[in-house]
């Protein structure tokens, strides 16, 4: 499902970019050939400033200089005095008869009154403005018309250049327009490619984590169903042959189907619980009570708390406070006892006999450290980094019933309730540490 939505996702940013992509290159595009158009034109005007210095200056025109300047420049070149031509035939054949682009673009300056014909009145050159003539063959060009008035006479100058065709612009620079585009569209995919996957990321790594937590707890909730279904079984079997008189055995095993099925409904009732806190946590509707709470009575009571049961078990529990009061701490007494319980009970279970657990505190700056060090058979490394993961448990087989595997998840979510962080080390001699890091209330001392 992931690789799809990676797919389409991919696809979709790759269609979408790719469509701006391309409508920018095809701007870009057009807007160079808009450029190479303006170009042509004022090299256009550049040319007909060339030629009509040299005639109106009285530089020698040939025909060796006619024709290398058509030539080069792709023009037409036609002058005349006192309408008598030059004997000059032109150095290339344009697509349309030379002659009947000469005639077209007379009749273009006639529409703005310069007439090649007649003499002009005064002694001023007279200049038709830059036209376009298009030939029979759809050939087009820039054209205009000059007449020079001289001391005998006069003379005119027709002069047309040669425009490449739109078209043509197109093919020559089309193809690298498009290559760019490809290329572009082709790197888009690849970092949509790259950055979907990593928007991703989290998305299957919530899939997976997802598919854990209900095989996990699918996993802890049928071994008490189990139970119980097998203990219901056994009570409807011995009530069906209620007509024989009921011995002590028989009324000890039900009585003892009996206390397997609330023993195993207070485990499912504490998993489920487990379950809810959680979930109220992702929910963010998880709340905590905003107090002054006085450390050192926290842990005090802690410790009195946990102490029967430490040396019931023949473990023992000390507590190392420093001789200064503790900084108070803002947050919910009752969580952080919590906190304190979930270590401690992991540390009773895995701890043991003629071993201890301590519980010690201290200040570090702005933050009250707090841990409790066990001398059971500790944390592998390895396993370190997944100690407060969901439904984790070094036991992979799950045979230990006392723990569902979630204490130590609810334990990091009330560290992170209280602005604070859990972490776990090793203890010196053996065993696990755990240690949890507190904001303080910052008291002002005059």
């Amino acid at each position: 499902m992931i690789k799809e939505l990676r797919k389409k996702l991919t696809l979709l940013y790759t269609v979408t970019t790719g469509t701006i992509l391309t409508l920018v290159v095809a701007g870009l595009l057009f807007y160079n050939l808009r450029v190479s158009e303006k170009d042509a034109l004022q090299t256009f005007q550049n040319q007909i400033v060339a030629v009509a210095s040299r005639m109106q200056y009285g530089s020698t025109i040939s025909g060796s200089w006619l024709a290398q300047t058509e030539a080069s420049e792709k023009l037409i070149i036609h002058i005349e005095e006192n309408r008598e031509p030059f004997l000059y035939s032109g150095s290339w054949v344009p697509a349309t008869d030379r002659q009947t682009l000469i005639d077209l673009a007379r009749e273009e300056a006639l529409k703005e009154k310069v007439n090649p014909a007649v003499r002009p009145v005064s002694s001023s050159v007279i200049q038709s403005s830059v036209f376009t003539v298009t030939g029979e063959q759809k050939d087009s060009y820039y054209g205009t018309i000059l007449v020079f008035p001289t001391a005998r006479s006069y003379q005119s100058l027709t002069l047309l250049g040669y425009r490449t065709p739109g078209i043509v612009l197109l093919k020559d620079q089309g193809p690298r327009f498009l290559l760019f585009d490809l290329l572009g569209i082709a790197a888009l995919f690849l970092v949509s490619w790259y950055f979907v996957g990593k928007s991703l990321e989290p998305v299957e790594m919530s899939r997976k984590r997802q598919n854990e937590f209900i095989a996990a707890a699918s996993h802890e909730l049928r071994s008490p169903l189990a139970v119980i279904e097998s203990s219901v079984t056994a009570i409807a079997a011995a009530e069906e042959n209620s007509a024989a008189p009921r011995s002590a055995e028989c009324m000890e095993k039900q009585t003892q189907y009996l206390k397997n099925i609330r023993a195993e409904c207070s485990r499912m009732a504490a998993l489920v619980g487990d379950m809810l806190l959680l979930a109220s946590t992702d929910a963010g509707s998880w709340s905590v009570k905003r107090e002054t709470v006085d450390m050192d009575t926290l842990l005090i009571e802690t410790y009195e708390l946990y102490e029967p049961v430490c040396r019931s078990s023949g473990i023992r529990l000390f507590l190392d406070l420093p001789e200064e009061t503790l900084p108070h701490v803002t947050g919910d007494s009752f969580r952080l006892k919590q906190l304190l319980t979930i270590l401690l009970d992991n540390a009773v279970s895995y701890t043991p006999e003629d071993r201890g657990i301590t519980i010690s505190a201290a200040v570090n700056g702005k933050e009250l450290t707090i841990s409790v060090a066990d001398q059971g058979c500790g944390i592998p490394p390895e396993a370190r980094a997944h100690i407060f993961d969901r439904f984790y448990r070094g036991d992979s087989s799950r045979t230990d019933k006392r723990h569902f595997g979630l204490g130590l998840s609810i334990a990091k979510e009330l560290a992170v309730l209280h602005g604070g962080r859990i972490s776990v080390g090793e203890t010196e001699g053996g065993g696990a540490t755990f240690w949890i890091k507190l904001p303080v209330i910052i008291e002002n001392r005059l």
